[in-house]
């Protein structure tokens, strides 16, 4: 009895031994447990530290605003109104004509255009059903319902533009007003396109309609502007067509409403508030006109859109029409510069390409329009110069 009690205490001795100088003859005491773990005072000082910086950070998510992002049309956008150069028909002025050249718009005196018509016009206009509409605009856009239907939008579509007519056609002689309007801003256009054309410095030096060498269309473009407002275009509801040039009045609100802005959105891709001129049209200068002069006019992307509607406080309408017109062209002409060439005898890949003159810095290929018109008009917005592709 006495030896195995003996014995026993050798071997307790002996696993002591072994486990002071790192052995491990028995297993180690189980892992710590919510039951059998208590902390001690430095382990209870560090849960209090990741508690109270676990509130901090909780009270800063919740006291913090939502980061805002700032929209593509927000950050690209000047909304305090600018007012343009001012030409007038009667007598330009050729500074005034340079300051247009490098800015793509301008307002324009002297038209004749009497101040009662675009509200007359706009008057019968209001009254046309657009969703009955729709197979005519594209007609009058040069565009077949079955192309569209390929391309329809799957966000719902634009209803931009509500009412399109070819003035040229007589699609408007049930509509007396809006069809004096057209006749008289399709006189307006022809001229400031004459006037471009004898610009020396940055014009076509040519007439394009001269003498039978192109015949031209006239377009009336019916937007809906919806009261109050004051944003540039959303995507899809810009809706935009090749064109010389564009007018655009600005005094369509009757009776003692002051002239909303317009906005436009020029060559650098940029939404300007332009503001307004009593009894001056907002003229822009189109993609057409652009590649016409190679590039030495600025031009427009899109057309001209008031920044808000006036509130009809008569009919309680929260949505009216806005009118412009435009000078282009029929889908099957060739656009290319017409500038002269700088070497008369021309050499065959700059002639074919339609290539500028005197080393300019931009010159364009030549392009069919119907192709360009296509993708203009289904372009959602144009941030991106439309007219890239054809630069050389």
């Amino acid at each position: 009895m006495a030896a195995s009690s003996s014995t026993a205490a050798a071997a307790t001795a002996t696993a002591m031994s072994r486990t002071a100088s790192g052995g491990s003859a028995l297993p180690g005491p189980p892992p710590p447990t919510p039951s059998n773990h208590h902390a001690g005072p430095s382990s209870a000082a560090a849960g209090g530290t990741d508690a109270a910086l676990s509130a901090f950070l909780h009270r800063l998510l919740l006291s913090s605003p939502a980061p805002q992002l700032r929209s593509p049309l927000a950050a690209r956008s000047r909304a305090s109104p600018s007012l343009p150069p001012l030409v007038s028909l009667e007598a330009p002025d050729q500074r005034a004509l340079r300051d247009a050249a490098d800015v793509g718009y301008f307002h324009l005196d002297g038209h004749g255009l009497p101040s009662e018509l675009p509200s007359s016009a706009l008057a019968e206009l209001s009254q046309i059903d657009a969703s009955s509409r729709r197979e005519s605009n594209l007609r009058a856009l040069g565009f077949s319902e079955e192309e569209e239907e390929e391309e329809q939008d799957p966000d719902g579509g634009a209803d931009d533009p509500a009412v399109v007519f070819d003035a040229c056609e007589g699609d408007m002689d049930a509509l007396p007003a809006a069809a004096e309007y057209a006749r008289r801003m399709r006189d307006v256009g022809m001229r400031v396109v004459a006037l471009l054309s004898g610009y020396p410095d940055a014009g076509f030096r040519e007439e394009p309609f001269a003498e039978g060498r192109r015949k031209a269309r006239c377009l009336v473009w019916a937007s809906k502007v919806s009261t109050g407002d004051t944003a540039p275009p959303a995507a899809g509801k810009a809706k935009a067509y090749p064109y010389v040039v564009g007018l655009h009045c600005q005094w369509e609100a009757s009776g003692k409403e002051a002239a909303p802005a317009s906005w436009v959105m020029n060559d650098s891709g940029e939404w300007v508030s332009v503001g307004a001129r009593d009894g001056a049209l907002l003229v822009s200068i189109g993609d057409i006109a652009q590649v016409w002069s190679n590039g030495k006019l600025r031009k427009v992307r899109g057309m001209a859109r008031p920044t808000s509607a006036p509130m009809d406080t008569q009919h309680g309408e929260t949505d009216r029409l806005s009118l412009t017109v435009l000078i282009t062209l029929s889908l099957d002409n060739i656009i290319s510069p017409l500038v002269p060439l700088s070497n008369p005898a021309g050499e065959g890949d700059d002639e074919a390409n339609g290539a500028g003159a005197d080393g300019d810095e931009w010159r364009f290929h030549s392009f069919l329009l119907e192709d360009y018109a296509w993708r203009v008009y289904h372009q959602r917005l144009q941030f991106k110069d439309p007219l890239v592709r054809y630069r050389i």
